[in-house]
């Protein structure tokens, strides 16, 4: 498997509320953001674009089109530009076979919904890509509104960073039981990751004595 690391490149096809907050947050951490795109066009700077002043930007003119701190570039070639980490945070879809092929990231995090399609799952596990699912990858949004439904009934709110720690523990949970599926089945993420639902679903039917 590839090595990951905060030195990597990422690649953000999509910059709304989902691409630009994962460049936001990434960025905070100190990875570099090479590439982004979103209806109104795309940028590169292989040096890493400053994402603040893109988020200025982008309040300002509606779009990254336009920003000076990067190269103007042809959206459709978004996803095959030089990167580690290419993060689809747009359409469903837009990973298919023709792309797969000329993807050059070692890994994919699928942030937008069903953005790979089964016959590019296959020439990317055939060129070793490690795809995180849309599945797990973007389930954060779903447990915070859990969360939130938690905190409705107690009657009781929670601050910001109590809702981080738990999202923490509930995503780094999540991740550990995809891969012990995976290592039982002896499948990549998403066939663990779907095989770790269908399991729990069939659980609860029997728990609650439900007959198929």
């Amino acid at each position: 498997m590839p090595s990951l690391s905060w030195k990597s490149s990422f690649l953000h096809q999509g910059f709304g509320n989902v691409g630009s907050w994962a460049a936001q947050l990434l960025s905070e951490q100190g990875a570099k953001i090479v590439a982004v795109s979103d209806i109104t066009g795309a940028i590169k700077n292989s040096s890493g674009i400053d994402i603040t002043s893109l988020l200025n930007h982008v309040n300002e003119s509606r779009g990254v089109k336009g920003f000076s701190g990067g190269d103007s570039i042809d959206p459709n070639s978004i996803l095959v530009e030089d990167c580690d980490i290419l993060i689809p945070a747009a359409l469903g879809g837009v990973i298919n076979r023709d792309s797969a092929k000329d993807i050059k990231a070692k890994f994919i995090i699928e942030a937008a919904n069903h953005p790979t399609d089964p016959e590019a799952d296959e020439i990317l596990s055939k060129k070793g890509v490690v795809v995180l699912p849309d599945i797990l990858a973007n389930s954060g949004g779903v447990t915070v509104s859990y969360f939130e439904w938690v905190q409705n009934i107690q009657g009781f709110m929670w601050d910001e960073d109590k809702v981080n720690a738990e999202l923490k523990t509930y995503m780094t949970k999540g991740f550990k039981d995809v891969k012990e599926m995976c290592k039982t089945h002896n499948c990549d993420l998403r066939m663990g990751a779907f095989s770790l639902g269908v399991n729990r679903v069939a659980k609860a039917t029997l728990l609650r004595g439900w007959e198929a």
